[in-house]
């Protein structure tokens, strides 16, 4: 009686225990498949009874591990602990492979030889000693560079596969958009099929899609587990081909976690899951948000690396500005009055001549206004720069900087061309501000319209504002070149060093100030126009 209790009382604990305890004939086929066995293989004892335990391993460990069973069968030794073993791996019903933990014993039970086996599935642990490597791993990798696109490359890079099958970083600017920064998959192969999906250029944020059913996390401040594929991919990828090549990578999980610096959203990590059934646990939320707080501050970092040698690339152009600009005006100054100094004692004849002292103070004013563009720039750069709006009536600013011009024209040889609508509506505006734009706009033209050349002045009613535009006949801008004409400092190369090249980008940041828009269409040997709108 006392013996029949035990063997139901092992039984209970066999069935319960939580490893895998299977049970070998003398063959090393399966007589017993435990509770436990069933739940980390996927396979029910009925299912297995008579199997062969090769069933239970992936096949390329099979010969190795028959061979191992066998020496240990004919062997001495009684049994062989977890501890004394290194990991093997096993083979799950649906094709999954992982690690675990196994012993085996030698016992003969009614006069026949079985042979007992444990196994634990270590999956878990290994993946959280993996986890916690990567966070340990990202710290140290991620702050070895202070490049910003090298940056984002590695955030997309460590956590796949752990985390992810595939991952999508992408970026959240200041105004609402974002951009696909960069995306990286496990399969190499396929490396070229996760790049289609970076942009080039930042997209504007749809706000009318609700965050929690687009899968738009950027701007929130907790990560979200996303299985509704569908909408995920219509909320994050707008074009057609993009979507596409998002789901030619497969997706059946979707984890995003939101990057945030400094109390502000700069961006998320999309974390994609691709077996059919996979999902995020806990624990991989908590350590792909640690990694996003290690991501985040690395980008901050390298971008804060990036604008400071800006910065200082900025002074310098600067320092050049000054000193190759100021220089011409200053030499005049000190030429005109170095005269004046050295007359010889008893000279009777005026101290300076009225033209002499219009040259002074034309140097002067060129100085002076070198000294406002400077000041400009600054402002601009800050968000500082302010605009007076009053009443202004377009049609009779124009004219009369067309008439300003006339001269400069005439002296040029220039033929000067004008239509400008004389029922234009006044407009609210810093009257001075769009002066020095429409000055800097025909300034420009004259300067590289060749002799003989023509330049027309429009200003006309568009589509709720009024447009302005001054085109000329001369060299034009190369299609490479037009992207960069309203960057501060810079000039077309093929083009003589002509002004601080400040003007356009003062121009740009004055029409903005306006609420309006600035531009140019230009060909290579055809000419340029120039435009910008004030809105009505």
């Amino acid at each position: 009686m006392a013996d029949t209790h035990s063997h139901a009382a092992l039984a209970a604990i066999v069935d319960i225990a939580a490893d895998a305890i299977i049970a070998l004939d003398d063959n090393f086929r399966i007589v017993r498949f435990n509770k436990g066995a069933e739940h980390i293989f996927g396979w029910t004892e009925d299912e297995m009874l008579g199997q062969p335990l090769d069933r239970l391993l992936p096949m390329a460990a099979r010969a190795v591990h028959r061979g191992h069973i066998r020496g240990f069968a004919e062997g001495g030794t009684e049994s062989r602990r977890m501890a004394e073993r290194r990991e093997i791996a096993g083979l799950r019903r649906d094709g999954e492979q992982f690690p675990a933990e196994a012993s085996i014993a030698r016992v003969t039970i009614e006069g026949e030889r079985t042979f007992m086996v444990t196994l634990r599935d270590v999956s878990d642990r290994r993946k959280s000693e993996e986890r916690q490597k990567l966070l340990a791993t990202a710290g140290w990798v991620l702050a070895a560079s202070l490049d910003v696109e090298s940056t984002m490359a590695t955030i997309a890079e460590l956590p796949v596969p752990l985390l992810g099958d595939w991952s999508l970083l992408e970026l959240l600017a200041a105004d609402g958009q974002i951009r696909r920064a960069a995306a990286t998959h496990m399969d190499p192969r396929r490396h070229d099929e996760s790049s289609a999906l970076v942009s080039r250029v930042y997209e504007t944020l749809d706000a009318n899609l609700p965050a929690a059913s687009a899968g738009r996390v950027a701007h929130e401040t907790e990560a979200q587990r996303i299985t509704d594929i569908a909408s995920w991919l219509s909320a994050n990828f707008h074009d057609k081909v993009t979507r596409e090549h998002a789901q030619s990578l497969g997706a059946s999980a979707v984890l995003i976690v939101p990057l945030r610096a400094g109390g502000r959203a700069i961006g998320a990590l999309h974390l994609v899951r691709t077996r059919p059934g996979a999902s995020h646990n806990m624990d991989e939320v908590l350590v792909a948000d640690q990694f996003a707080g290690l991501a985040a501050l690395a980008l901050e970092n390298a971008r804060l690396y990036q604008e400071s040698r800006r910065a200082v690339r900025e002074r310098d152009d600067m320092l050049a500005i000054v000193s190759h600009d100021l220089r011409n005006p200053v030499n005049a100054i000190v030429m005109l009055t170095g005269a004046v100094l050295g007359r010889e004692p008893g000279d009777e004849r005026p101290l300076m001549e009225r033209e002499d002292i219009e040259a002074i103070r034309g140097a002067a004013r060129q100085a002076d206004g070198l000294i406002q563009d400077l000041q400009d720039v600054s402002r601009i750069a800050n968000a500082r720069l302010r605009v007076e709006r009053r009443p202004v009536l377009l049609s009779e600013l124009v004219k009369e900087s067309a008439d300003m011009f006339e001269p400069v024209m005439e002296d040029a040889v220039l033929r000067f061309v004008r239509h400008i609508d004389e029922t234009l509506p006044p407009v609210q505006a810093d009257r001075h501000r769009l002066e020095q734009v429409l000055s800097n706009l025909l300034g420009n033209a004259v300067r590289f319209t060749p002799h003989g050349g023509e330049i027309v002045l429009t200003a006309e009613c568009h589509d709720h504002c009024v447009r302005i535009r001054v085109r000329d006949t001369g060299p034009g801008v190369s299609a490479d070149d037009v992207p960069r004409l309203f960057e501060r400092h810079w000039q077309a190369p093929r083009l003589l060093r002509a002004g601080s090249g400040l003007g356009l980008f003062i121009a740009k940041g004055i029409v903005e100030a306006h609420g309006g828009e600035i531009g140019v269409d230009s060909e290579v040997g055809k000419g340029s126009e120039f435009w910008f709108t004030v809105p009505l």
